[in-house]
Parts: structure tokens; sequence; C-alpha cells
């Protein structure tokens, strides 16, 4: 709800400062005094085009401000704040927008600087301007649903039909992306299970490759491997003069004379020493002898295994360690494949079970939306035959075949709002075909249906500051007073700001401005203030007659007079 507005330097208010309350908040004033310059400014501050002329001053910045009361109430509102960081313990927040003197806009909310598209955003929340500008919204066969639902009580179900049908929409998307994984991966998988088996066939271990050609060395010179060790064992041992034999002898030749000399002593041990390297010198020749053998066969298994390694590694560019790691990464990515297998099957079932449920649901809400458009339609009639449109009919139609079938799965012909699709179809005259809305009704049609709809989901609708700019343009007598009727049921739900030529609507405010027009020498200015009773009273008789005549002053206290009651 709006609070007050500042307006400076702005058209030809040169500065204004309103304070609004609840309830209806008429404004009138004499033709040209300027009482669209308060829409105007409201409609600036909301992201509203700046054009020349808007400055009052050339010279000077213009400064436009609204405050606006937090409603706790509205999730929307309180979502909003939250997101932007404002504090809802205030209780208040204030939109300005800057004009500086070569016509570029700035906005702020609370202080800071914020973008325009913000501001449009807030704008949405807080105000309803039922202008003829605005009215166009309502050919929107979308919004035309949004009216239905929220007629009959079907926002819940519908926003419950909604979740669902995203997250069916969700997994259906999840189960996309797994098929073409699945798909790329297929040709991939039958190489990796080709590459198992092969490798595991061959059964490589860590270092085998090395042992095996050690192998093959000492088996390709086996016959020269014990020559040599025979030969070492003759000339150690066997022969005569062996130096086995000739080492011993000197250790007995030198022992008599160990004590006389240190030098004597430690050579004597060295050449024990050396003995016994001999000895074990010939134990190990002699295990080299046990172990190389001329195997013939065995040399041809140890280089058929060796070649069949050798090409193994060849083939894949890889060491033994690292075929093996990749044999093990190969693995994963098989067992991964047959997890997402698995998985598709299991979306596949959870979409067929889950969109069994989802088309239920959207038939119940199909069927009650039938009930409630009846209902709807008998509403609307009643209420715009009011309005001086005595042979208007309405008719709500329901269509399936025109939902635009994109994708062929479980969700082919339902929308996030279900399986309908709407459109009000109208005429005004008797013996007239009915047609679309957006086809059928003229400008005081059209803003007269509006109006029957806010007025008929006044206390269903989200609280905002509904803004009226002069919708009784060729409106009198009885349906003038109608009009005004339905503008202040309305009042009742929310704030409603409304500029009038009418006396049957202005007779309804609770708080009345008067719009006055005060020319100088240079230059205009526009004064508004606040009536009392009255200056009501004077105002009323002067849109009545013209004037101010004793008998217009009277029919105007006995116009006000009733609506006291």
């Amino acid at each position: 709800m709006i609070t007050n507005l500042n307006i400076k330097n702005f058209v030809i208010v040169k500065e204004l400062e309103l304070k609004f309350e609840k309830g209806l908040q008429i404004l009138t004033g004499e033709t040209g005094t300027g009482k669209s310059i308060i829409v105007g400014a409201i409609n600036v501050i909301f992201g509203g085009a700046i054009h020349t002329g808007m400055l009052y001053d050339e010279t000077k910045p213009a400064f436009l401000e609204v405050t606006f009361s937090i409603d706790k109430s509205n999730p929307k509102f309180m979502e909003s704040l939250s997101k932007h960081e404002i504090d809802p313990s205030e209780n208040e927040v204030f939109f300005l927008r800057e004009i500086s003197t070569n016509l570029r806009g700035k906005s702020f909310l609370n202080g800071r600087r914020i973008s325009n598209s913000i501001v449009k955003k807030f704008r949405e929340i807080l105000l309803d301007f039922h202008s003829q500008r605005d009215q166009q919204k309502l050919f929107n066969e979308n919004i035309q649903l949004e009216v239905l639902d929220k007629f009959g009580n079907l926002e819940s179900l519908k926003d419950k039909f909604e979740k669902e049908f995203k997250e069916i929409q969700s997994k259906i998307k999840e189960l996309k992306i797994l098929q073409e994984k699945e798909k790329a991966a297929q040709e991939r998988i039958k190489l990796y299970e080709y590459q198992i088996g092969e490798l595991e066939e061959i059964n490589l271990k860590i270092g085998e490759d090395e042992k095996l050609q050690n192998e093959l060395n000492l088996l390709n010179h086996a016959e020269e491997i014990l020559n040599h060790a025979s030969l070492l064992e003759q000339e150690i041992y066997e022969k005569e003069n062996s130096v086995y034999d000739v080492v011993n002898s000197f250790v007995h030749k030198l022992s008599n004379f160990k004590e006389d000399n240190s030098h004597i002593k430690k050579t004597i041990s060295s050449l024990q020493e050396s003995l016994g390297n001999l000895d074990d010198t010939i134990s190990e020749i002699r295990q080299v002898q046990n172990v190389v053998n001329l195997d013939s066969l065995r040399l041809e298994e140890v280089e058929e295994r060796l070649n069949t390694i050798n090409s193994i590694k060849a083939k894949y560019k890889m060491n033994i360690p690292e075929i093996l790691e990749y044999c093990s990464k190969i693995k994963d990515e098989i067992s991964s494949f047959t997890s997402v297998k698995n998985k598709i099957q299991k979306i596949h079932q959870e979409i067929d079970k889950d969109s069994k449920e989802l088309w239920k649901k959207a038939n119940l809400l199909t069927k009650k939306r039938k009930e409630a458009a009846k209902i709807l339609e008998d509403e609307i009639k009643t209420n715009i035959h009011k309005l001086a449109i005595p042979d208007a009919r309405i008719k709500i139609r329901f269509d399936k075949e025109i939902i635009e079938k994109k994708c062929n799965n479980a969700l082919s012909g339902l929308t996030y709002s279900g399986q309908d699709k709407i459109e009000i179809f109208f005429s005004a005259n008797i013996g007239v075909k009915m047609q679309p809305f957006k086809y059928a009704a003229s400008g005081g049609e059209l803003s007269r249906f509006l109006l029957t709809i806010k007025k008929i989901l006044s206390d269903k609708l989200e609280k905002k500051t509904i803004i009226f700019d002069e919708i009784d343009i060729g409106l009198g007598g009885k349906t003038a007073e109608l009009l005004g009727e339905f503008i202040f049921n309305i009042s009742k739900f929310h704030q409603v700001i409304c500029i009038t030529h009418l006396p049957q609507i202005a007779s309804y405010a609770k708080d009345h401005f008067l719009i006055d027009k005060k020319s100088g020498k240079n230059l205009t200015e526009v004064e508004i203030k606040k009536i009392d009773k009255n200056e009501r009273k004077q105002e009323i008789a002067r849109m009545l007659a013209g004037s101010k005549t004793e008998l217009a002053l009277k029919h105007a206290e006995e116009i006000l007079s009733l609506k006291e009651k």
C-alpha cells in the first residue's frame, strides 16, 4: 500500500507531497488540471519511459519517490525484499527515480541503486494499473487461465501439479542424458570388454617380463655359462697347483712367522679370508650349474611368453603396471555402464508411474476448472450487465488439441498448468456471434470486463495498490453509480487510487484529493490537497452541475449522506 508520494520538478509540479491511506483514494479536478500526472509519476518511478517535457525546470533534475508499507502477508513481496536484503522490520520501503537534466533516469530502492528490471519486478508485485494501456494482458490466454484458477480456488492444486510436472520433466531430461551417455558408450564398452578378455587371458604379472628376459639370457648362453663354470672349478680346486692349493701353501709357509711381524699376521689373515671366499665361489658356481640347463623346450616357452608380453606392451603402448591399471579402470567403466543401464530402467519405471498419477491430477484439474468456469461465466454476465452491457454473453471454452505437442514422451499434451488451454469468447450484442475476447471487445468493453474480473476476484488476489486512470469515460447515470460501487467493493480488499470525472464514483471516496492548476506569468503549477467534508460537497456539486449552485450543493449533500450510511 502506498503511504507517501513525493514529486519534485516533474512536468507542471514544482514540489508536492501526498499521503495516502487504505481504501478508496479519489482524485478529482477540472479537465486539464493534470490529474494524470500522479499516475504518470508512479508509472515513471516503476520503470516508465522518460521523454522530453518531464522537467518543470529544465536546469534541475526531477525526483520522484513513493513509499510503500510492507505487507508481510504477501509472500512474493517478502521474497523480493529478502532477495534484495531489505529488512521487513522497518515496515516501509521506498522507491526513488531521479531524472537528470539530460533526461537519463536512475532508480533507487531504500537509497541503493537498482536496475530497471528489478524495479519492474516490484511493479508487478505492488501495483495494478487499470488503464487502457494495461488492459491488453487480459487477451493473454495464460492470464485467462490464471483468472479461472483464482476464482475456483484451484491455485494450490495447480501448483502441486506444476511441481510434479517439473519433477517428471527433470527425470525425462535426466533419462535423455543417460540414454545419450549409454548410446555414446556402447561401442567403447564393446572394445573394453574385448580388451579385458584379452588381458585376462594373458594374465600379466608385474616384473614378469624382466624375470623372463633374465631367464632367456641364461637359456640362450647355457652352454657357455656351464663351460665357464666347469673351467672355474678346475682352476680353483681340481687341477694340479690349483689356485686354492697355491694360496693354502703360502698360509702354511708364513704361519711360523705370524707372531714376529704384524704385517705377516695380517697377510695370513687375508689369505685365509681369500680361501673362505674361494669356497663360497665354488659353492655358488655349483648352484649355477644346477640351475642352468640346456633345455630347448623351456627356451621355446620363455621366448613365446616374452613375445606375447612384448606384443601386448607394444599394442597398448604401456608397460605392465600401466596395462594392469588401465584394465582396472575399464572394468570400473563397464561397471558404471551397467549401473547407467540399471538407472535408465529405474527412471523409466518412475516416469511411467508418476506420469499416470499426473494425468489423474490433470483430469481432476480439468473437471474442477469446468465446474468453476460455469459459475464464473454467470458471475461475469451478472456483473457486466450492470455496467451498461446488458446483452453481453460469455463462454469459457476449453481446448486440448491446440496444445503444441513438443515432445513424444509421457508429458505429451501437458503443460505446467495442466492439459487445458482456455479462451474467453464474448459478444456484446444480440445476434452477434461470440468471438475470442481479444477480437470481440472494444476498449470500453475491455475496461469494464477487466473491472468485473477484479471485483469478482478482489478477495482472492494478493493485496496491491490498484490505480484506475479515468476508466469512467462515456459512462453516466445508473451505470456510473454501479461502477462506483464496483470500485468501492474492490477497495475493501485493496488500496485503490482512482482518477475520475464522475460524482457517483467520487462520492464513494474514503479520502478525496482535489487537483487544481495555478497559472503564473511564466509558469503553470499543479496543486493537490486532501479536502474535508464541506469541500467534498462543493467538489461533488461542481462535478454534478459544472457549478456550485444551491441545487447542486443540495444534491451533492444528499449523495454523500447516502454513502455515509
